[in-house]
């Protein structure tokens, strides 16, 4: 098994190649030692992490005699407000001790005394500099000394989530987005300690002003997207989005279709697995959801579960996933189908079964099937609306009594209880919503057809289909990505599941350059003695 593969995984990853490379900040200049020139130690910062609205420069003074001119930097998004205040500027200010410029009292013993925050450090370096800011601390630069001080002035670590209601995974971590913009952003910053992640925030509503924060990664993300994202969003020209949902109709390529062309994600580990992929993550104040752009059919039947479990058990969830569509997508029009017009085509015992079964039904084929599927969305909807337990109840018990009663009395026939049923359980290995949605409506426009024109009738839907998927986009990406352009390689993480030491591109489709995030090093290779490995 092991052979066959890494055979495989060989054959996927022929001629892949690379555009572009991999920007590494930490090889330019900044290794560089921090100057005496304020302005110009800033400058040097602000290179690096200006790109970012969350980017904050305080400039005051030291009080002493006369006072000295300095500077805080930080990020908003990660650090407390109250603590910056009252533990480094305030204590700053107050400082009375003229001393300090005539070099009796040095400059770190005056400001670390002066600091009541214990968690302080000095650096000289950028580098180390701004991997500290990154971390969620502030940095204390002051005119005339070339060294900075990193003060922990970060949220604290327990600060309020909630554990994801529609994403849920057994083996993995339980932070969910919440309602607060801040709170999100502060768990994305802690999961990506890169400068290159950039967030740039916009006021949408003339009532509300709603914040929306962008976030995206500069060295993988294609910059045309963010600027098109951004085309859309400056038109959006209304009193106030009511949530997350109404950004996502505003920048939607096919306002009027019936699938979506954006994502949705309610966990902050799924969101930065996709911008380090070269998506583009929108939140909005007030929703706890994500909006991530572009999206790929392939992304509404990947879980965040699947990066947890073995991959073997996440490639089988993912193909029951897709035959979990083609089974709510066709099984009622294919039985419609078939009693209608195709009695031939059903093996003669089970042709004879179904027959006497619906001996005494007084409707069609199609009356039935939509009569039943029709109740089974009511209970649906009533379940969604009722509060959790009792919802759970309603549905089950209704379904029971309903389906029973239905045959017992003889409306409809057990052969179309046992369709709608097992289309029902195969509607909800469908993780995302948005995309269920979809193609449960579709399923009724595909009953209509076999009812008219029988299994030529499911063929057409299935083209219309098809040909619907083909011609959506998703910011200028094709939506049936991998499958149509066919990308063999891509389908070893948005198709299959393969080990993620095997996954060692990003998506040609998603981003133009900086291609690679792994190498073919990173396969395990283990040894039977110490130091020897296995051939």
């Amino acid at each position: 098994m092991k052979f066959i593969l890494r055979m495989l995984n060989d054959l996927l990853n022929r001629g892949k190649g690379t555009r572009g490379s991999e920007l590494n900040w930490e090889a330019n200049d900044i290794k560089e030692k921090v100057g005496k020139d304020l302005k110009g130690n800033i400058e040097k910062i602000k290179k690096y992490l200006g790109k970012s609205d969350d980017f904050k420069i305080k400039d005051f003074y030291i009080g002493t005699c006369p006072p000295l001119k300095g500077a805080l930097i930080y990020l908003s998004s990660m650090v407390d407000n109250k603590s910056l205040e009252h533990s480094i500027i305030k204590p700053l200010q107050q400082i009375e001790n003229p001393l300090l410029l005539e070099g009796k009292v040095s400059f770190d013993n005056l400001i670390l005394s002066t600091i009541p925050n214990g968690d302080c450090k000095e650096l000289q370096d950028y580098q180390s500099i701004i991997k500290e800011i990154l971390k969620g601390k502030g940095l204390l630069l002051i005119e005339g000394f070339s060294k900075g001080l990193v003060v922990e002035v970060g949220k604290s670590s327990d600060k309020t989530h909630t554990e994801p209601k529609t994403e849920k995974v057994v083996k993995g971590p339980q932070e969910g987005f919440v309602e607060d913009i801040e709170v999100n952003t502060w768990m994305i910053r802690k999961r990506i300690k890169s400068p290159h992640l950039i967030m740039k925030s916009k006021e949408i509503g003339r009532q509300t002003s709603t914040e929306v924060r962008v976030m995206y990664m500069d060295n993988i993300a294609d910059l045309t997207i963010v600027e098109e994202l951004f085309s859309r969003l400056e038109k959006i020209d209304i009193d106030g989005p009511l949530g997350s949902a109404a950004i996502e109709e505003f920048i939607n390529d096919s306002p009027r279709n019936i699938f979506n062309t954006t994502f949705y994600t309610e966990r902050c580990d799924r969101l930065v697995a996709m911008l380090l992929e070269g998506r583009i993550g929108i939140l909005v104040d007030g929703t706890p959801f994500a909006v991530v752009i572009p999206a790929v059919i392939s992304d509404f039947f990947i879980t965040t579960e699947d990066y947890y479990l073995n991959y073997y058990f996440a490639t089988f969830n993912r193909l029951i996933g897709y035959i979990g569509a083609f089974i709510v997508l066709f099984l009622p029009s294919i039985y419609i189908a078939f009693t209608s017009y195709h009695q031939e085509m059903i093996p003669t015992r089970l042709a004879l079964t179904i027959a006497g079964t619906r001996a005494g039904v007084p409707y069609p084929a199609f009356m039935e099937a939509f009569l039943m599927e029709l109740a089974f969305e009511g209970l649906r909807q009533a379940g969604t609306r009722l509060p959790t337990y009792v919802g759970q109840a309603v549905s089950i018990v209704g379904a029971l009594i309903i389906g029973t009663a239905a045959v017992d009395a003889g409306l409809v026939s057990p052969a179309v209880v046992i369709v709608v049923a097992t289309t029902a359980i195969f509607s909800f290995t469908i993780p995302y919503t948005n995309f269920s949605l979809g193609i449960r409506l579709w399923r009724f426009f595909n009953m209509i057809l076999a009812t008219v024109l029988g299994i030529f009738g499911v063929m057409t839907g299935f083209l219309l289909l098809f040909l619907n998927l083909l011609s959506l986009r998703s910011f200028g990406v094709n939506f049936m990505v991998p499958f149509a352009p066919l990308s063999i390689r891509d389908l070893k993480d948005w198709f299959f599941r393969f080990p993620s030491w095997a996954i060692t591109t990003r998506s040609n489709q998603i981003v133009r350059e900086n291609f690679t995030k792994g190498g073919e090093e990173l396969r395990p290779q283990p040894s039977n003695k110490r130091g020897e490995k296995i051939k």
